[in-house]
């Protein structure tokens, strides 16, 4: 349905390419669309079926795998990066990103000491939120008052204490950020504000702290002409050999991760939050042309999709070498209202969303006009990890460890459901004929007849 005055997702169309290259870096959603054209992975599984192996984690993550050469990588808590190979599962390497790994010994276990102290306040905190929410219940205004300024003193203290100025968001606060490969080193972001790269074998080529990112960080890192491009609460380039900081453009911390686009031959990234920046000097050449919570865009061809809550939007954008970029508002179409926190995906001139409810939005990419809607019948759980598309199928998966598998195109057409009872929210990766999935207890690798043996150990084929 059109609307112009439409407010919740976004659609961008702006005047730009997609950046490629010779061999193109791998990271979040493969190359940042989802898209990985040359998988010929199963439609099936379980836990006793087309398992190759299944490797328990030492600890959770929100991050994808990422799958290099022979290798996969995957972060968990508390900050640690860890390799393993994707024939058999063995871990290879693991590398900590504590800051006793970049402070000295005394600065580092003062922050330490201060995070500790300020995790257990903010479950304090946590607790007189619920005695709140229970005197608000009984009517008992008295008692909201205190508690509430019982809760104001404890954020003080917070706020007092000597340390960055990040706040654990979950348990998964650290290592939401999918780390990223050009194919011989690999750059990872921690939600401590730690950023490093390592050569595949696991030697490391450097590491430093940039800056807080604030609470719950989940942005992914961006490899664009030489420059790691890494978004905490500004978007920030480094220089991906050295880990020298280039530049840093005042963009505002999102959950979602940038994107790489080109604008006339410029390489320019797209935030979350809809800025427009240029790679080549961190210039911002366009602002606040959508602004999305949790989902990032996406790039094809000349368009940047970005959708979230029901906006739909087209704006055209051009001139990324002059200081301000010039726009204009294309055209707008709405969209569902509920909240989405998997990202989009774009083929063959559709585009395919999924609301964290289930509901399978299809939309044609050129008009904003609806193909057709589709409710996933998950049975409960959310829809955190994002679309991606293997070969010529669509993978949708939720919290609850469910997948459904349908065909693109212009009618649903449901090929497969599997469920694993370990739930995720990562989205999945894939290689040649290989899944992989990063669930909160256990990596897998599944394949077409594969079998494994007790214990989670590497099949025997």
């Amino acid at each position: 349905m059109r609307n112009s005055t439409a407010v919740h997702a976004t659609l961008l169309t702006l005047v730009i390419a997609a950046a490629v290259s010779a061999a193109p870096p791998v990271g979040w959603r493969n190359d940042g669309t989802g898209k990985f054209p040359a998988a010929n992975p199963p439609i099936n599984w379980s836990a006793d079926r087309n398992v190759v192996w299944r490797i328990e984690m030492p600890g959770r993550s929100l991050a994808s795998p990422v799958v290099v050469g022979d290798r996969v990588f995957v972060t968990a808590e508390p900050a640690e990066l860890v390799c393993f190979s994707v024939k058999e599962g063995k871990k290879l390497w693991q590398q900590s990103h504590q800051y006793t790994n970049v402070f000295d010994k005394a600065k580092a276990e003062r922050i330490e000491k201060n995070l500790a102290l300020a995790r257990e306040l903010d479950k304090e905190v946590g607790a007189r939120h619920r005695e709140r929410d229970t005197a608000r219940k009984a009517n008992d205004t008295d008692k909201q008052k205190e508690l509430e300024e019982q809760i104001n003193a404890l954020r003080k203290r917070i706020n007092k204490l000597t340390l960055f100025p990040r706040m654990p968001g979950g348990d998964s606060a650290n290592t939401g950020s999918t780390p990223t490969s050009d194919g011989k080193n690999v750059f990872a972001v921690f939600g401590t504000g730690i950023v490093s790269s390592q050569t595949l074998a696991g030697k490391r080529n450097w590491i430093k702290f940039i800056e807080a990112p604030g609470s719950g960080h989940c942005a992914s890192p961006l490899l664009v002409d030489g420059k790691l491009i890494v978004h905490l609460r500004s978007l920030i380039a480094l220089d991906a050999a050295t880990g020298k900081t280039l530049w840093t453009a005042k963009t505002g911390a999102r959950h979602g991760s940038p994107v790489v686009a080109r604008i006339d031959g410029t390489p320019v990234v797209v935030t979350p939050g809809g800025a427009v920046v240029r790679v080549g000097d961190g210039k911002i050449v366009a602002k606040d042309q959508f602004r999305l919570n949790h989902s990032s865009p996406i790039v094809h061809a000349d368009v940047v999709y970005a959708m979230q809550d029901g906006i739909i939007k087209a704006v055209t954008l051009s001139g990324a070498t002059a200081d301000e970029a010039v726009t204009q508002v294309a055209w707008e179409t709405s969209g569902s209202r509920s909240s989405r926190l998997a990202s989009p995906i774009y083929h063959e001139g559709l585009l395919y969303s999924v609301t964290e409810k289930g509901i399978l939005e299809v939309t044609d990419a050129k008009t904003g006009d609806r193909i057709y809607r589709k409710r996933l019948e998950f049975n409960g759980g959310r829809v955190d990890p994002s679309v991606t598309l293997a070969g010529d199928r669509l993978y949708v998966s939720n919290t609850r460890g469910a997948t459904v598998v349908f065909r693109p195109g212009k009618q649903y057409q449901e090929i497969a459901r599997s469920k694993l009872n370990d739930g995720f929210s990562s989205s999945l990766s894939f290689a040649g004929n290989r899944l992989f999935m990063r669930t909160a207890k256990h990596l897998y690798c599944i394949e077409e007849n594969a079998t494994r043996t007790a214990g989670g150990a590497p099949s025997k084929r």
